[in-house]
This record gives structure tokens, C-alpha cells and sequence, in this order.
């Protein structure tokens, strides 16, 4: 629940904003088997009757009801003009998959919900949608999966191991290791680095983490490249008083990471999306616009 003082400091218009979006009764109809997929993985119920990890199933699960929520509380007053802002980039960016566009459906349709972020509530969609559930009581296991989602973001890591199993990645910003199931199918390369985002296991008692859709894979970049760039960002005027998990999350503008993907796309095969180039190097990038400039 909300502490006092966080309440306190949201402006008058957007607390009646969030009552009356507790006052709302959303439906669920389309989610209604992610729901009882979730739930069931939540309460250790679940036979595996779908091929891959039962954590990444779980949260897929869970960014299908936050979507579903998406699309009714969007229609509030106050989210029209967000909603008028997701519909433009969407319509720009034309998520499916290469060759149509590099950004994938899931790709978009993550981000959209877990990392953008309304300038009205200063929330994204899916932090709505948790507050809406802590002030209603309903559905704990699927608040625990959005808690990971919400916290969640897509970063830069470094193949070290190929097995079996999955793939171990070092996580680059955040200097961590991660054993990993790739929900792509993807094995990956020894060296390369991967753009996505890994969220940790759902279920107790494993230590697989997962990824959540198609990895962006750079077969021609480096570690090294990657911490040069993110000590350029941080002593950069952008990266003053700002974490770099908040910049990797947000980026400097609404849809900055899916323009750096688009601008950043070189080929495809069906299970990875080839990439290259880095952010603030507009030579590095095969499509870099001036238009949208990052």
C-alpha cells in the first residue's frame, strides 16, 4: 500500500485520478486463461503442459492482464493524452517483426506497459495497474508478478556461457550474473552482447532467470564498449543525479529505446534481431536519423 507521504505528494488532480480508477471496474475477459495459467504457476499447480520455462509463461501471463487493463484505462480523460502519444509511436514504429519493423510486438508491447512512463501521473502502466490492485485486494500472485515486471528494464549483456541449459550473461550496468532461459530460443554466441531484458525467476526455489522476448544481438561490439559508454552517459549533463537503471528504463525521451533499436537494426533470423552502433554515435548506427536525433 501507499505510504502516507508518497500520497501526499502526488498533486490533487492526479489522486482523484487514482480513486477514481479504483472506483472502476475493470474486466478481464481476454486474460482469463493467463490468469488461470498464472495463478497456477503461483500456487505450484501448473503440469507444464507448454514447452520452456514455467517463469517466463508466468509473466507473459502477467503482461497480457496488464495490457488487457491498458487498453480500459487508457480510455480515462486524463490518460487520453498518453494514450494519443503510445498510438503515434506505435503507428511509427509498426511493432511486428523484421522485415516489417525491428521493433517485435513483444518488445513494444513490454515496454509500453512496464517502462513507459505517463507525464501526467509521472507512473507507468503497469505501476496503475498495481496500485489498483493493492486498493482492491485482488489477485496477490498476479501483483507478485508485476512487482518484478515494474522494477524490470532492458539492458546490455555479455554472452560468457552456452549450454544446455540456457546461457549465463553478465549484466554489464548492473555487474551482475545470470544464469538464463532464452524464451526466444535463441542459444547465442560466446562474446556477443545482448539487448534485453532478463527478469529474475518466478518460481520459488529456482535460480533460472528468463527473458522476456527476441534478444537485439551485437556480434560486433564488446563489454568494454558498453562501460565506456554508459561512463559517457553518467558524466554527461543527462546522467547528472539520474541512475543509469532509471535512464536504461526510461531512456532521455518517451520511446528513446525503441528509436535506438529501429536506428540500430542491420538483419534478423527467426529466434535473434542483429544489431549495431551505440546510442550517442550516429555514425555507429545503419539508420540513424537526424529527425530523432539521441
Amino acid at each position: 500500500m501507499d505510504m502516507p507521504e508518497e500520497k501526499n505528494k502526488r498533486p490533487a488532480k492526479v489522486q482523484r485520478l487514482l480513486k477514481d480508477l479504483v472506483r472502476h471496474r475493470f474486466t478481464f475477459g481476454e486474460s482469463r486463461a493467463d490468469l488461470e495459467l498464472l495463478r497456477s504457476i503461483h500456487d505450484g499447480t501448473y503440469a507444464n503442459t507448454k514447452p520452456g520455462d514455467p517463469s517466463f509463461h508466468a509473466y507473459a501471463a502477467a503482461v497480457n492482464t496488464v495490457s488487457e487493463f491498458a487498453t480500459q484505462a487508457l480510455d480515462f480523460p486524463e490518460l487520453i493524452p498518453f494514450n494519443n502519444q503510445l498510438a503515434e509511436i506505435q503507428e511509427e514504429h509498426m511493432p511486428s517483426y523484421p522485415p516489417m519493423s525491428p521493433i517485435t510486438s513483444a518488445f513494444f508491447a513490454s515496454w509500453m506497459v512496464l517502462d513507459a512512463r505517463d507525464s501526467f501521473t509521472k507512473m507507468t502502466l503497469g505501476e496503475l495497474f498495481v496500485y489498483y490492485l493493492q486498493h482492491v485486494n485482488k489477485l496477490n500472485y498476479v501483483r507478485e508478478a508485476m512487482a518484478t515486471l515494474n522494477a524490470s528494464f532492458c539492458s546490455f549483456y555479455e554472452v560468457m556461457e552456452v549450454d544446455t541449459h540456457g546461457v549465463t550473461l553478465w549484466d554489464i550496468a548492473g555487474k551482475l550474473e545470470h544464469q538464463c532461459w532464452c524464451s526466444s530460443g535463441y542459444p547465442g554466441l560466446r562474446g556477443e552482447i545482448w539487448y534485453i531484458r532478463v527478469v529474475p525467476p518466478f518460481i520459488e526455489g529456482t535460480v533460472r532467470s528468463v527473458t522476456m522476448g527476441t534478444p537485439y544481438v551485437f556480434r560486433d561490439s564488446s563489454r568494454s564498449m558498453w562501460e565506456k559508454f554508459f561512463q559517457r552517459y553518467l558524466a554527461s549533463g543527462n546522467g547528472s543525479g539520474r541512475s543509469l537503471g532509471d535512464y536504461l528504463k526510461h531512456g532521455k525521451s518517451l520511446g528513446y529505446w525503441l528509436e535506438f533499436v529501429f536506428q540500430a537494426f542491420m538483419g534478423y533470423a527467426g529466434n535473434m534481431i542483429q544489431v549495431t552502433g551505440v546510442p550517442d554515435d550516429p555514425a555507429s548506427l545503419p539508420h540513424s536519423d537526424p529527425r530523432h536525433q539521441l
